[in-house]
């Protein structure tokens, strides 16, 4: 039984070091609820381990109905149940941080619901709504006053935040106009304040109440992650300061409509939890390749080691790459872009089209690794035929990229793609440049600048359906006009000729296997294969000696 006002209820947790003294809670009389009435507010006890809350009832100034209901329902009449619908359709599946059945009574009895939340919820799925079909005289939704409104409500709501506030600053970060660095900050403290960084298992709470903390502390821990590597700031969560369980089934049973609540189509859930899971799972291992080379302690060790930078960080990558090799092998079908023959569905259901955001995080984790690896190719004295290999590894993972974006069609670019997406597009261009501005010989540059100029075209036709896109366009173009400064480029012959040497011999092994070549010459010995599963099969790497594989991708 859900307690009244739950959602919209402040709660804080009493960490150990504190003026209030722990210890002494252990010694109060608490009612049938766990709680008692300490000064001026109350205290619950969640579990036996001496883990407290205050609750807060009053909240001044923050997540209160002033901003009325009706008065966010008039920012987006007549369309409000309409996009209640297309929420539940089209986000819920995939980012179930809310009880739909819950939320859906609240909505029809105008009781019980936040307008922050409601807010939130129309914000983020005014995207698929057609304006355009309505009659005539239908006003459109007020989009900016929405998103205004919603802004304001949350910042308020964050001084006393409540579990409310948590899934509305979630979902508000889903648009990636709004998913700020400092809000996501203020997201992550906020639900501290909620202990929602703590093992809830053995709390004094129903089972429906644990799976929700637990789905919206993952929701939270990939938005940080994601964040972290969007705005290049240090991530807020840290593993020693965090005791979530990984999810399982139970932890969802509650999430959707139990079919008794709505007209709700159940089909539309689908495969989400489990999307939703192997995505958590994906950001576990983005969070380690973070915190192993892009923190500045990481920096500085791997600039300290000189010309043995790239031996250094390939045996540290070793773990990572295993993760995504097993990872990416241990997907179910469901959650393929392809069939069991390699080729792309051809039916693509609104189930199926949510995939596409799952395997567009997938390639730009590993080329948040191989990004890495190829810069620390520039110290000087580094072995070349090492460099060749990292290369030429990094020149597959680039292309798999590139060849996973061209084969998306109009039902995966219309459906729910988080914020990270926009940029995650845009790291494929900026992986691209990073090889072309690297490049040893002009030869390599240009075959990279010809796939630029194939990736650029593809983003513009796909930026009819995924407006979001032009963020990637646009980064690619503001790349495009820097490379000017960058000097040209010697042709294969030229550098030939100045080394004296012929250049080093390319390997024609299948595609993938070089990162076992990378293992063996850094020094491991083991193999740590990372296949990508959309690789071009029409381009190999030994491509880069004779200019071939520059063919121009089946256009969408």
């Amino acid at each position: 039984m859900i307690r009244p006002g739950f959602f919209n209820q402040s709660t804080q947790h009493i960490g150990m070091t504190t003026e209030l003294e722990p210890t002494l809670l252990d010694y109060l009389p608490l009612d049938q609820y766990d709680e008692c009435t300490v000064s001026n507010s109350r205290v619950r006890r969640c579990a036996d381990d001496g883990t407290f809350m205050r609750v807060i009832d009053t909240v001044p100034g923050g997540d209160s109905h002033a901003v009325s209901l009706d008065v966010i329902e008039s920012l987006v009449a007549p369309y409000g149940s309409t996009l209640i619908e297309k929420f539940f359709d089209h986000v819920h599946p995939s980012f179930p941080i809310l009880i739909e059945d819950v939320f859906r009574q609240s909505y029809r009895e105008r009781r019980g619901l936040s307008p922050l939340l409601l807010a939130a919820v129309y914000v983020l799925t005014l995207k698929f709504v057609d304006v355009g079909a309505a009659s005539q005289t239908a006003r459109k939704p007020d989009a900016a006053r929405l998103e205004a409104s919603a802004l304001k409500l949350l910042m308020d709501s964050l001084q006393f935040p409540s579990v409310s506030t948590i899934q509305a600053g979630l979902l508000l970060t889903q648009k990636s106009t709004l998913a700020t660095a400092s809000l996501n900050g203020q997201l992550v403290t906020a639900a501290f304040e909620l202990g929602l960084h703590q093992d809830c298992t053995n709390w004094r709470m129903d089972t429906w109440e644990k799976g929700l903390r637990k789905r919206l502390a993952w929701a939270l821990y990939m938005q940080d992650k994601w964040s972290s590597l969007v705005h290049g700031r240090p991530s807020h969560i840290f593993a020693f300061n965090w005791t979530v369980k990984d999810l399982v089934e139970q932890d969802f049973s509650d999430a959707f409509s139990s079919g008794t609540d709505s007209s709700h189509d159940e089909t539309a859930v689908g495969h989400g939890p489990l999307l939703f899971c192997h995505m958590v799972a994906l950001t576990t291992i983005l969070s380690d390749i973070l915190d192993r080379f892009y923190t500045l302690h990481a920096i500085e060790e791997f600039s300290a080691a000189g010309n043995q930078r790239t031996r250094m960080i390939l045996e540290k990558a070793k773990p990572a790459q295993i993760r995504l090799k097993d990872w990416f092998s241990s997907l179910p079908p469901s959650l393929k872009m392809e069939t069991s023959t390699g080729e792309l569905v051809e039916t693509i259901t609104d189930e199926h089209a949510r995939n596409g955001a799952l395997h567009l995080a997938y390639f730009a984790t590993e080329i948040t690794l191989h990004r890495c690896i190829v810069r620390s190719l520039l110290a000087e004295g580094t072995d070349q035929y090492l460099a060749h290999i990292c290369r030429s590894a990094a020149k597959t993972r680039l292309i798999s990229a590139m060849d996973f974006v061209n084969r998306l069609r109009p039902a995966h670019l219309r459906s729910f793609w988080p914020a990270s997406a926009r940029t995650n597009f845009s790291l494929i261009g900026s992986f691209g440049m990073l090889l072309r501005i690297t490049a040893p010989t002009n030869e390599e540059a240009d075959f990279y600048r010809v796939r630029l100029c194939e990736y650029r075209w593809t983003l513009g036709v796909s930026h009819k359906n995924a407006e979001f896109m032009g963020f990637a366009l646009q980064s690619l173009d503001n790349a495009t006009a820097l490379h000017k400064h960058v000097p040209a480029k010697p042709g294969i012959a030229e550098l030939m000729a100045l080394s004296g040497k012929n250049a080093p011999p390319m390997p024609t092994s299948a595609l993938g296997s070089y990162d076992d070549a990378m293992m063996d010459a850094a020094g491991t010995g083991a193999s740590s294969s990372v296949i990508s599963g959309l690789a071009s099969p029409a381009t190999s790497v030994s491509d880069m000696d004779d200019g071939e594989g520059m063919a121009s991708m089946a256009p969408l």
